[in-house]
């Protein structure tokens, strides 16, 4: 008589990253190690990959800084920086726009605002350690006028170029600076002021808005500044709370939150108090962030997936190459590895993908027909790396610009209902689609070594199997407890919708 298997598994859904306890005891839908998987339309999906966006940039330091678009009199220009060059995309080539060559260093960090000159929007850059940079859209960038002070982050505000974390002399890292209203060329006179913000000693660390506020960050403090109808121009009210290690990470989210990297992991502020998010894989920033590198961390809102993504140098890393997707409508945490990645920013498209441009099966598409993010206009994420490279997040791409995606998602430590029953445990039903072939692998030590299951790796085809017929695979162990692990290292698409491990009771310990 045949011996009638247990299972245990099921759907792979949404509750992502959990590293807050050991792995036999996170939930059935989350995972103790996981990278470039995501979510789509609840099923586990390997991420899509990239495509090059024109040149290597120029000059002799190529790593890429930073990058944004901005909006000039109807007209939207995307712009990266590097270290030594800046440039502006135009007809499918990156065109030099520097002028007097940048000499700033890795560690430097680069910010941007994009204040009124003259009733336009200009571009103002800098680096902490130039003067500030402008660019109108024509010719290349100059210096802005007026002597302005030479700062790490800079903001517009209202009709004010704000200016914060100001270099050359006491205390003035703690220095919030502004123009003359409607001039960021005028720095002495009229309404151009500076107040410094020393009650806890601390150095400025983020500049941004925050609703209708001006939002001034340090490590252990967030200050909202709003304009007041007396010379002192702004006011500033001290929040006592936890503000962000990295400018760059700083993004607004609906809701009327603003998330950001601090040294303890994501935070989000509500105006009042920033909370750490409730995602579990926060325990792993925390734990793992290389504080000495988390000025370098970025931030951007992905807001067709409600997501948004933090690129945070994490153990002996020193650029963001981890990207942390946390889900602020669900709160899952997902994580991607992307090799070299130091600078991340989100700019228009400027064409629409057709039918006959898109590769491979309309199965293995990983985007919807007539999405809004496939038509012109649509919003293209950008990665800028240590090496001049950018490239956009493409959905017809399987690979990152040629380098094969290794996608790997491992289950919770399942074990008998029975507390300290061994089990022997014998096969592996998935149900799984996509292209090239999926390793299956298992442990029953808790992650620290793995066998492949026999019939292993499994040929994907374009769509799932039936559910009465699904994929197998085997495998003869015994153990308290067994781990899978999914894992696709080579181009192509993968999906996973549902699995179960069979196994059979044995002796108790």
């Amino acid at each position: 008589m045949p011996v009638t298997l247990n299972k245990r598994g099921g759907l792979l859904l949404v509750q992502g990253l959990d590293v807050s306890k050991p792995a036999e005891y996170i939930g059935e839908q989350s995972s103790p190690n996981v990278k470039n998987y995501t979510i789509n339309r609840a099923l586990l999906s390997k991420r899509v990959g990239t495509s090059l966006r024109g040149s290597t940039i120029g000059g002799t330091d190529l790593r890429i800084m930073r990058g944004r678009q901005f909006n000039r009199a109807g007209t939207f220009y995307n712009v990266r920086v590097g270290q030594d060059h800046i440039e502006h995309y135009s007809s499918g080539t990156w065109n030099d726009i520097t002028g007097t060559t940048l000499t700033g260093a890795a560690t430097d960090l680069v910010d941007t605002a994009v204040p009124l000159l003259s009733g336009s929007r200009i571009l103002c850059i800098t680096n902490g350690v130039d003067n500030i940079r402008k660019w109108n859209a024509s010719g290349n960038t100059s210096n802005l006028g007026g002597s302005p002070p030479v700062a790490k982050f800079i903001q517009e505000y209202e009709t004010y170029l704000v200016c914060a974390n100001i270099g050359g002399g006491t205390d003035i890292t703690q220095r919030v600076q502004w123009s003359d209203t409607a001039d960021p060329e005028t720095w002495t006179g009229g309404n151009s002021g500076s107040v410094d913000l020393v009650e806890d000693g601390d150095d400025i660390t983020g500049l941004n808005l925050f609703s209708s506020f001006l939002c001034v960050h340090k490590q252990n403090a967030i200050y909202l500044g709003a304009l007041v109808s007396t010379s002192k121009i702004f006011r500033f009210d001290r929040r006592q709370t936890v503000g962000t290690a990295a400018n760059a990470s700083i993004v607004n989210i609906s809701r009327g939150l603003q998330a950001f990297v601090a040294l303890d992991g994501i935070r989000l502020f509500d105006g009042s108090i920033s909370n750490r998010i409730p995602a579990t894989a926060n325990d792993e920033i925390r734990d793992s962030i290389n504080k000495d590198a988390a000025t370098k961390s970025w931030g951007v809102l992905v807001d067709d997936k409600t997501e948004v993504w933090f690129g945070i140098p994490i153990g002996a890393s020193t650029i963001p190459d981890t990207v942390y997707k946390y889900n602020y409508e669900t709160g899952a945490v997902y994580k991607d590895e992307r090799a070299d990645l130091n600078a991340c920013w989100l700019a228009k498209t400027s064409s629409s993908v057709s039918w006959d441009a898109g590769s491979g099966s309309w199965d293995s598409w990983e985007g919807s027909w007539n999405s809004s993010q496939d038509v012109s206009g649509a919003i293209e994420i950008h990665f800028g790396d240590t090496y001049g490279l950018t490239t956009v997040s493409d959905v017809d791409s399987l690979t990152d610009n040629g380098t094969t995606i290794d996608a790997i998602y491992e289950t919770k430590d399942f074990k008998s209902d029975d507390l300290g029953q061994i089990l022997r445990f014998q096969e592996v039903w998935l149900w799984a689609k996509g292209s090239g072939n999926l390793c299956v692998e298992y442990s029953v030590d808790e992650g620290q070594t793995w066998t492949e299951c026999s019939g292993s790796p499994i040929a994907l085809d374009s769509s799932f199997p039936s559910e009465s017929d699904p994929m197998r695979v085997y495998m003869d162990d015994t153990g308290v407890s067994c781990r899978l692990r999914f894992r696709h290292n080579e181009s192509g698409s993968c999906q996973i919708k549902q699995f179960f491990i069979g196994y059979v009771k044995r002796e108790y310990m």
